[in-house]
């Protein structure tokens, strides 16, 4: 990306932009901004018909079209006066208020359900690069800016009119869009490899915890189970036990709330983990509270060890489970995380896997206490059943699904840098703090 950085620029209504580009209201640069279709009953949809975008499709600067409506010919041909065409860009109005695409090409003629519509003069602006601006922090900014109040923020056709658009040239826009858009695709590509990993891990859990990896041979190297029996956990290795959690752990308990409540928490001491910070195999300590070493040492019985297994018990988040990470020396728990700690012939990272995994997850919603808020006591816990190879055999079975995760959190990585760096060209470009050299096509 050829590219300099900007010196010379002039004040506008948005703040600094360079010298060399316009700055309008939407109105002008817009041939019309109009809302879609106002009403629509249940009557109006069809299997199969024309194509009907509601708010939950729209996407920043993408349309997810796995769950489009259908429109039929009547209703359409009704209003006929508001069908989509190629550059026209939607907006949001409710709920998410400034969030913009543009129309994809296959969707020209679809129509869309109160979103609003503008189709912007493209001798001024070029389509992708509006949408952009629109889903900028700056574009952001001044929608939310002119938004009505209410139970929710909503924008209208008039609010958006008379938004300020800064104009660079239009070659610029073009160049502007497509490094955006190049980004946007490696974003996509990153999400993908992310699901197909995802769909790896479930389906080597599937498969781990029901055939194992088998047994050693002579010469180290993993040959498959050949037997199996029926047990309460179904169809499982023979050389495995189907057994009670309960005959393999030294510990299953819980902590309590200090008194006062989150008025006696601290910026700094001794961490409490809650709920929040048990994630589905990871421990999140980004708002995690601290008490006091004084009220650590009221809390003996909940204090954790290292790779103690932390389960949710309460809550939404019931079921989510994690090891307590090696490099935490001392910690404890309030009364909605359960400490598990287990005997020497059951694995901590295997039971973290086993408790994540479905055959756990579904022994979880089968036993929590129900009621109006959900739960799980020490009973229940001490009673889930688990398969149980040899200690050899749950070593590697956590081995490899730890490979897996370790590829999931690199790919998580890559997609936080790619954000970020999303950010700061959008901070850059938009604003013409740096200046791209546009290709020949964009001319």
């Amino acid at each position: 990306m050829e590219s300099v950085v900007t010196k010379d620029f002039k004040n506008s209504p948005i703040g600094m932009i360079p010298h060399d580009w316009d700055i309008r209201q939407l109105q002008d640069i817009a041939e019309s901004i109009s809302v879609g279709i106002a009403t629509s009953t249940t009557s109006s949809y069809v299997e199969k018909g024309v194509p009907f975008i509601r708010n939950q499709n729209i996407l920043p600067d993408k349309l997810k079209d796995n769950d489009l409506l259908y429109i039929s010919d009547s209703f359409d041909q009704a209003n006929k006066n508001k069908r989509l065409q190629s550059g026209d860009v939607l907006t949001v109005r409710t709920g998410y208020p400034g969030i913009s695409c543009v129309v994809p090409e296959k969707y020209v003629g679809a129509q869309t359900f109160t979103t609003l519509i503008t189709r912007p003069l493209k001798k001024y602006i070029e389509p992708t690069f509006l949408s952009r601006y629109f889903n900028s922090p700056f574009g952001s900014e001044q929608m939310l800016g002119r938004a009505a109040g209410g139970a929710q923020q909503n924008i209208n056709a008039g609010s958006l009119k008379s938004l300020h658009i800064p104009i660079p040239p239009l070659p610029e826009q073009k160049k502007i869009a497509r490094i955006l858009s190049s980004v946007d695709s490696k974003l996509a590509l990153i999400d993908q490899q992310i699901t197909t990993t995802q769909t790896l891990k479930k389906g080597l859990m599937q498969k781990l915890f029901t055939q194992g990896v088998g047994t050693q041979d002579a010469d180290g190297r993993w040959q498959p189970h050949t037997e199996f029996q029926e047990t309460e956990l179904g169809k499982i290795p023979v050389a495995w036990l189907a057994s009670l959690i309960n005959q393999h752990v030294s510990k299953v308990g819980s902590g309590v709330t200090p008194k006062g409540g989150s008025k006696a928490y601290l910026s700094e001491g001794i961490p409490l983990i809650r709920s929040q910070n048990v994630l589905v195999g990871r421990l999140d300590l980004t708002d995690v509270a601290y008490i006091s070493n004084e009220q650590y040492q009221k809390m003996k019985s909940s204090m954790l060890e290292s790779n103690d297994v932390l389960l949710n018990i309460t809550g939404a988040s019931i079921g989510r489970c994690c090891l307590l990470p090696k490099n935490i020396q001392e910690a404890n728990v309030n009364q909605h995380v359960c400490i598990i700690r287990t005997t020497d012939d059951l694995l901590p990272s295997y039971t973290a896997y086993f408790f994540n995994s479905e055959f756990g997850q579904s022994q979880i919603w089968s036993l929590q206490a129900g009621g109006n808020r959900e739960g799980l006591n020490f009973q229940q816990i001490r009673s889930f059943r688990i398969p149980l190879p040899p200690l050899k055999e749950q070593q590697e079975i956590a081995r490899i699904l730890s490979t897996v995760d370790r590829k999931l959190d690199h790919l998580q990585t890559q997609k936080a840098q790619t954000q970020q760096l999303k950010k700061g060209l959008m901070q850059k470009l938009l604003t013409g703090q740096i200046r791209v050299q546009p290709d020949p096509q964009d001319n």
